[in-house]
């Protein structure tokens, strides 16, 4: 693997991390890799089969959608019959975007979860925004873990995965899952992932593919007579700028790009990728996207966005919207029930979120896509039964909700980490904690909509679900790999959200758009276009 020296994989993965995390912050011109296409791997694909039998009290009528319960399963039991290991060690690399867990030594959940394995599970994990460092340092140094998680853009990663890793080919394709039942339950979708040069490659980590939501505060709208669910670009606009009162240090919102995207998607240009006859167009490049920018200029100059909203971190605009300051603010649709814990102490609070609008009566809006996998597991090279032992110890990881492994991995232990108020574990402080051991993040299974004690928060989640699933933005590159993205794609994005930035904040004016487009066609864009397209085109028709 002499092309893949320490010194291309530290600077390919650098920005791994930030890219995985949300795209890049351009925001709705970031690359997702995930769809429907059908195109990628649909021969090898492994064989889906449902996982569990608890029956859901809400069922998603989408095929990428997640199912609701309002109670945990009673009585819940194993899923595993067996114990995976029979003594012995499995290691791993990971991520995670909680804070650290306290260590194995003084958790006796993680213990809990050695026990039931019947061996060690060891795990290494740092913050997501530094993983591509930790990743790139352990895979130059040669001695790798069993599981290493392939999270973010990753510079020559096909070249690196059949040089490091195990092909899965043979183990989980098609039917042969079925030695690995809760695995067979994550989504098809999810799986395109780990599939390159028509081999898969590891485990997804399964998401259903709607990244994020505009919250609102209903409370703080409630009485004033503004548009709180807008139908257009007109009531948007009227929103934004009646909910801002600068004399009171109140602004609509603290995130002009993510104002932006929202805008965009009205227009129908959510996706990162046009494809059109095999050809590939980005949004950047449309009339429409500088027609959105226009708009949000427009907003940015009536006031409506936070003074520090260019520059401030993802956490400011969360304790903004929490403290009403910002009564509007964008974050991951996994985070729904955080926003609603933020806000229990808050006077008064409640929580609401603004469907996505068509920007006049002619136009049909697009909800943004995320990936139908966050990350992929991948297996380093072993011996066949080695190899199985480790999948049986991802399958375990990924027994599903309702199983009594579920609830020791999220709630942890009776009596020490929670309590049972009916069926459902209730956490304590220390069980929150505890519990941030990132078992999710190696392996976990299709995820469902499940608030212990809050029916009314799984009922709005499932809600959104329904009505964003059928309106995702489409996505050509689904399963598709450019180099050039992989090693130019953040930092040409960078270039462009600093223009971006520019304008928004008053400092060029949107015409300035045109020229940063061109230089990112001529910096790398037209070739990562053609890279798609070729990729498109090998992968055969649908």
């Amino acid at each position: 693997m002499d092309a893949l020296s320490r010194r291309t994989l530290l600077k390919g993965l650098s920005a791994a991390a930030v890219a995985g995390a949300a795209g890049s912050a351009l925001g709705c011109s970031a690359k997702t890799t995930t769809g429907t296409s059908g195109r990628i791997g649909a021969d090898i694909l492994p064989t889906f089969a449902q996982a569990g039998n608890a029956e859901p009290a809400l069922k998603s009528a989408n095929p990428l959608g997640m199912s609701g319960y309002f109670e945990y399963p009673p009585n819940p039991v194993a899923a595993v019959s067996t114990p995976p290991l029979s003594g012995g060690q499995i290691s791993a690399l990971t991520y995670t975007f909680d804070p650290v867990a306290p260590g194995k030594s003084d958790n006796p959940l993680w213990q809990e979860v050695d026990k039931r394995l019947g061996g060690k599970l060891d795990i290494t994990y740092a913050p997501a925004a530094d993983y591509a460092q930790r990743f790139a340092t352990t895979v130059a140094g040669g001695d790798l873990p069993d599981l290493v998680s392939i999270y973010g853009s990753v510079q020559q990663l096909p070249a690196l995965l059949k040089a490091k890793f195990t092909d899965l080919t043979e183990y989980l394709s098609g039917d042969a899952v079925k030695d690995y039942p809760n695995l067979a339950g994550l989504s098809t979708d999810s799986w395109r992932k780990t599939v390159y040069g028509n081999a898969l490659w590891g485990v997804p980590i399964a998401r259903v593919p709607i990244p994020s939501v505009a919250w609102i505060r209903a409370d703080l709208v409630a009485g004033t007579g503004l548009p709180a669910q807008p139908k257009d670009i007109g009531e948007f606009k009227a929103l934004l700028k009646g909910l801002t009162n600068e004399r009171k240090s109140r602004w609509a919102c603290g995130d002009p790009g993510s104002t932006l995207t929202m805008i965009a998607a009205a227009l129908g240009i959510a996706g990162s990728w046009i494809e059109d006859g095999g050809k590939f167009t980005s949004n950047i490049e449309l009339e429409a996207y500088e027609k959105a920018l226009a708009d949000t200029r427009e907003l940015a100059d009536a006031g409506v966005f936070h003074p520090d909203g260019l520059v401030a971190s993802n956490n400011q605009r969360n304790d903004w919207f929490t403290n009403g300051t910002t009564p509007i603010v964008f974050g991951g649709y996994a985070g729904w029930s955080k926003y609603e814990m933020w806000g229990a102490e808050v006077p008064g609070f409640k929580l609401g979120s603004l469907p996505m609008f068509g920007y006049d009566a002619a136009s049909k809006p697009v909800h943004p896509r995320g990936s139908a996998a966050q990350a992929f597991t991948a297996v380093t090279r072993a011996e066949p039964d080695r190899v199985r032992e480790v999948l049986r110890v991802l399958d375990w990881l990924a027994a599903p909700f309702g199983s009594s492994e579920y609830l020791l991995r999220n709630f942890g232990i009776e009596g020490q980490t929670f309590k049972f108020e009916g069926s459902d574990p209730i956490v304590n402080s220390r069980g929150q904690n505890l519990r941030l051991v990132p078992f999710g993040y190696v392996c976990g299974p299709t995820q469902v909509i499940y608030d212990p004690g809050r029916r009314d928060v799984a009922q709005a989640r499932f809600d959104y679900q329904e009505a964003a699933l059928p309106i995702l933005a489409a996505d050509p590159t689904q399963g598709l790999y450019s180099e050039t993205d992989a090693a130019k794609g953040l930092q040409l994005s960078k270039d462009l959200t600093d223009t971006r930035n520019g304008i928004l904040a008053g400092r060029a004016p949107v015409s300035s758009w045109k020229a940063a487009v061109t230089k990112w066609r001529n910096g790398g864009g037209d070739k990562i276009r053609a890279e798609y397209q070729q990729a498109f085109s090998e992968a055969g028709p649908k």
